[in-house]
């Protein structure tokens, strides 16, 4: 059975989308950088490689072998948070990172400890999938997706602008349905 979200969490998602490129004076179709918004939430970002409580042979392993087993965490300092990404990353890459754990917070969900008592991940479906979509809206909602479709002449392009992956637009695009759109647009201004 797919995941259904929420009753309203994709409408929630789009407004925090655009509320947040309000207070930042951005455009709805404007490019938002994850790091200004979690600097405008007061949440520091600290890369990986530059965290001054973890080993350097962690650093080391994160960067190279173990790239795929670290993306990004929110830790929970009492009453702040801060989030720690692999720099080692594509850039794009640490933008949905940033953005996916900027969403955990943005949705206010609880903080966990990573793993169980019998050494399994802690991992929550629901709030995790919560988190990837907000996370990908925040870098490209709806407004976005539509300016992208209309405005910009290939997907290599689109990406650049709004710095995400080809997978994160053309899901953005698909979910948005700014395809159906923007064909309905461009007909209405025919006609």
């Amino acid at each position: 059975m797919a995941f259904k979200h929420r009753r309203g969490f994709v409408k929630e998602s789009e407004e925090y989308a655009l509320e947040f490129r309000e207070e930042l004076n951005l455009k709805p179709h404007d490019a938002l950088d994850p790091i200004e918004l979690a600097n405008w939430l007061c949440v520091p970002v600290v890369a990986l490689s530059e965290h001054p409580t973890i080993r350097p042979e962690e650093k080391q392993y994160f960067a190279t072998i173990g790239q795929d087993d670290f993306s990004a965490a929110t830790i929970n300092l009492r009453t702040r948070r801060e989030i720690i990404h692999n720099d080692s990353h594509h850039p794009f890459r640490q933008n949905s990172n940033v953005a996916h754990e900027l969403a955990h917070i943005i949705l206010g969900h609880p903080p966990k400890p990573p793993m169980l008592k019998d050494g399994c991940r802690n991992f929550d479906k629901r709030l995790e999938r919560e988190a990837h979509d907000l996370g990908f809206t925040l870098l490209v909602p709806k407004p976005a997706a539509l300016y992208a479709v209309e405005n910009i002449r290939d997907d290599e392009q689109a990406c650049e602008f709004y710095g995400v992956s080809n997978s994160l637009l053309t899901f953005r695009v698909r979910k948005s349905d700014a395809q159906r759109w923007a064909k309905n647009r461009a007909f209405k201004r025919i006609v």
